[in-house]
């Protein structure tokens, strides 16, 4: 219940995120890449701080989980630019719901790792990419750019989900701490110290930045680190696939939330459109947490 829970916050605080950044961009006129570098920065120093506080007795710079890390961190900078890169093309309520195909991935990296599915989970699967493909043609096709860019989201953050819970374990392994957020903390504010040391790199590209652009970019700084905090404890709690599954309800959240906008006439944020447009959107999510239900039923 822990980890379900935990895995239903992460998918809010992800919705969220998103709209925390078509508001730094699209309200606040700033660049997309000054967001990216600076709270990056922020969230890295942050995660250095409690690194100072949080890192466990007898924990060295073993090859096992620094070699996780690392894999993870790769993986993750691809996924994050590729997807946030989206948002200043399209709404946030149109990009959340696609990332569902992540569960494809996550199915194919379970095969590969010599965990077979059952009939009804490849079923699941397959339901996951019809309900994708809707959402893909509601409101107009989305542009071939935004689908190879959330293509490629959802298979890096696939990947990267895979070292997140492996590098948890190693490190639950050699600390002997097999609580629920324990480990996933510590790993989390490693992979967002050295986030933060990379986004460090390119300040010189943002510098001449007010010190109003830092204050709005706060926000989503917020969001994405707690949402990454909880996440990794629901993939310890109850493991990448479960986890992504839970993630998923963030298609219905942000179609909850783009709704909400619309309707408050924050057009800025997300365009208005008719509720037929609207009740395809929430079938298509509804298809797309049904699938993932029955990948849930397929592996009892």
């Amino acid at each position: 219940m822990t980890g379900i829970v935990l895995g239903l916050l992460a998918a809010l605080g992800h919705s969220l995120a998103y709209l925390a950044t078509r508001w730094f961009t699209e309200d606040r006129g700033r660049p997309l890449r000054e967001l990216l570098v600076i709270a990056h920065v922020a969230m890295g120093v942050v995660s250095a701080a409690a690194l100072a506080v949080l890192w466990p007795d007898g924990l060295g710079l073993q090859a096992g989980w620094l070699l996780r890390l690392t894999g993870l961190v790769g993986f993750f900078v691809v996924a994050q630019v590729s997807l946030l890169s989206t948002l200043p093309m399209v709404d946030a309520s149109r990009v959340a719901p696609l990332l569902g195909f992540k569960t494809v991935v996550l199915a194919v990296i379970a095969v590969a790792m010599g965990q077979p599915l059952t009939g009804l989970q490849w079923l699941g699967v397959a339901l996951a990419v019809g309900a994708a493909w809707v959402l893909n043609d509601v409101g107009g096709r989305l542009p071939w750019r935004v689908t190879g860019l959330v293509t490629l989201a959802c298979v890096s953050y696939g990947i990267a989900d895979t070292f997140i819970l492996g590098t948890v374990r190693e490190v639950q392994r050699l600390t002997g701490d097999g609580s629920v957020l324990g480990a996933p903390v510590f790993v989390a504010a490693s992979v967002y110290t050295v986030v933060g040391v990379i986004a460090a790199a390119f300040l010189p590209t943002v510098r001449r930045t007010p010190a109003s652009a830092w204050r709005d970019a706060m926000p989503y700084a917020a969001a994405w680190l707690l949402t990454m905090v909880v996440l990794y404890g629901a993939f310890a709690a109850v493991g990448t696939v479960l986890g992504s599954i839970l993630q998923s309800f963030r298609g219905l959240i942000s179609i909850a939330l783009g709704i909400a906008l619309a309707a408050a006439d924050w057009h800025h944020l997300e365009q208005k459109h008719g509720w037929k447009t609207q009740s395809r959107r929430l079938g298509a999510a509804l298809l797309m947490c049904g699938a993932v239900a029955l990948y849930v039923l397929g592996g009892r």
